[in-house]
């Protein structure tokens, strides 16, 4: 997949200004919610502004360069994906909350929001999906950014309102629409690299393929305008200023104590990290919602706590430069993390605002990035020791506040280091009466020995701090180390 949503770029577009190896937003150690580390540039080569690339079939017509606002195809859409899941359970499965009629949405409109007591994974994974499909069914249709997050509120609310016999969740609302517009927006344009309006016969079957897979309101929209075989010119927004995809597969080892470090459990898994990362991690802060993002997805087996280890994405919403020569950047985020792993389990919804810096210049024997972060968590799901409800939660909910501070350097592109340090504080609102107080460090390195294949190894220290109300306080510790291969895609030109 990685190889067919950057098969097809300007060669230079993939690198120059683009990140290092790694992500920005998520932690390339594969467990826990920060540090976030930090890409800086590769190379330092002059490369075309996004869209200039002269292709053959600029005299096509392009129907995506600006597309209408088709608000009723957009409606229908929500209602398909309101429909599809809601369908399932209450005609397959018969679960109890999918039985609603006039009384129970009479009920909602009445009584008092309640907290959602679901598991862990249908909270915290289930929901934003969902979301990014409400998000995809305004964005594919015509709608900005911000035109289409307002979809995305407004699917959440028809569903906790007139789909669900159970009681509006305040944490399904949080969790559908903030995870949901970063996982929409960020899959939206993923899935537009995999596009090539251009191409023809099985190459353009399997883009528009992968392109489908990474949104599927998209790819059903495409299919049903006859878009998915007409030739067509490529709006130049599909490819970004820069782009940078990697794949990790290795092995992580999960050491977990809990109290006076008392060993409880060791675990050995094999993992694998999917990481894609999307314009000039400095330059693109500025633009548009989304200009520059990261996604990260790790999956770590065996495990009895789900394949998917971590998902994580961070998008750009504005930035502000600090001097003339644009190094240093104060810039605005939006991020959705999820992480369950043998150790423990977090999620949440944040924006951060801080400073982000370029030091020395692309290309040169030593250069590098650091990140100053304020992180506002506006909804956070943490491990509770002493929580258990019988439909599967055993976790806090409460915004928090934090600090992220990383930096990284490259040397003649063939050696990485990285360093960072995460502390969050959450405040319980839901759950037992509560603190937490969670924080990481992370310690990386890569070396790149040919142009697509390298090493790596990382270590992460993560530690949280629980303070309860009338029960013994608890610290749960955990180390991971990993070691693995790295494959970058489509290579990198050492010296």
């Amino acid at each position: 997949m990685l190889r067919l949503l950057l098969a097809g770029l300007p060669p230079g577009a993939l690198w120059a200004q683009g990140d290092a190896l790694v992500e920005t937003a998520p932690p390339t150690a594969p467990v826990i919610p920060g540090p976030r580390p930090i890409a800086p540039a590769l190379l330092g080569l002059d490369v075309p502004a996004a869209g200039s690339v002269v292709h053959p079939t600029d005299t096509l017509p392009c129907p995506d360069c600006d597309p209408p606002k088709r608000f009723w195809v957009a409606l229908a859409d929500l209602m398909v994906v309101q429909f599809i899941p809601f369908g399932v359970s209450n005609i397959i499965t018969k679960e109890e909350w999918a039985k609603v009629g006039p009384q129970t949405w009479k009920n909602n409109f009445t009584y008092p929001w309640q907290w959602d007591d679901n598991d862990f994974q249908n909270n915290q994974f289930a929901h934003p999906y969902q979301g990014s499909a409400y998000y995809n069914s305004a964005r594919t249709n015509g709608y900005d950014f911000w035109a289409s997050s307002a979809w995305t509120l407004g699917g959440s609310l028809m569903w906790e309102y007139f789909f669900e016999a159970w009681a509006p969740a305040p944490n399904d609302l949080v969790n559908t629409v903030v995870g949901g517009i970063v996982l929409g927006e960020a899959l939206n344009r993923a899935s537009h690299l995999a596009l090539d309006n251009t191409a023809t016969g099985s190459e353009r079957v399997w883009r528009e393929i992968g392109g489908a897979l990474l949104n599927p309101v998209g790819g059903l929209n495409r299919l049903l305008r006859g878009q998915t075989h007409t030739v067509s010119a490529n709006p130049s927004e599909w490819r970004p200023s820069a782009v940078l995809g990697l794949l990790d597969l290795g092995y992580r080892q999960t050491v977990r104590s809990v109290g006076e470090k008392n060993a409880e459990n060791e675990v050995t898994q094999l993992n694998a990290s999917f990481l894609l990362s999307y314009g000039d991690p400095v330059k693109d802060l500025g633009r548009s919602p989304f200009s520059y993002f990261s996604v990260r997805a790790d999956l770590a087996g065996p495990s009895s706590t789900g394949l998917i280890s971590q998902l994580s994405a961070r998008g750009s919403l504005d930035a502000w430069p600090l001097g003339t020569s644009r190094r240093h950047q104060l810039a605005l985020s939006l991020e959705y993390d999820y992480f369950n792993n043998p150790a423990f389990e977090y999620s949440g919804q944040s924006a951060q605002l801080g400073v982000v810096t370029s030091i020395g210049a692309p290309g040169k024997t030593w250069w590098g990035q650091t990140q100053v972060l304020f992180n506002g968590v506006i909804l956070g799901a943490v491990n509770s020791d002493y929580y258990q409800s019988v439909e599967g939660r055993d976790y806090d909910y409460g915004p928090g506040l934090g600090a992220i501070l990383a930096g990284r350097v490259v040397y003649k592109n063939r050696w990485q280091g990285t360093v960072g340090f995460t502390g969050l504080w959450l405040h319980t609102i839901d759950g037992t009466q509560s603190a937490h107080y969670q924080d990481a460090l992370l310690v990386e390195t890569r070396y790149w020995a040919t142009r697509n294949l390298g090493i790596g190894a990382g270590y992460t220290g993560y530690t949280r701090h629980s303070d309860y109300s009338g029960q013994p306080d608890v610290v749960n510790a955990a180390r991971f180390v990993r070691l693995f291969v790295t494959n970058v895609i489509p290579g990198l030109p050492l010296p």
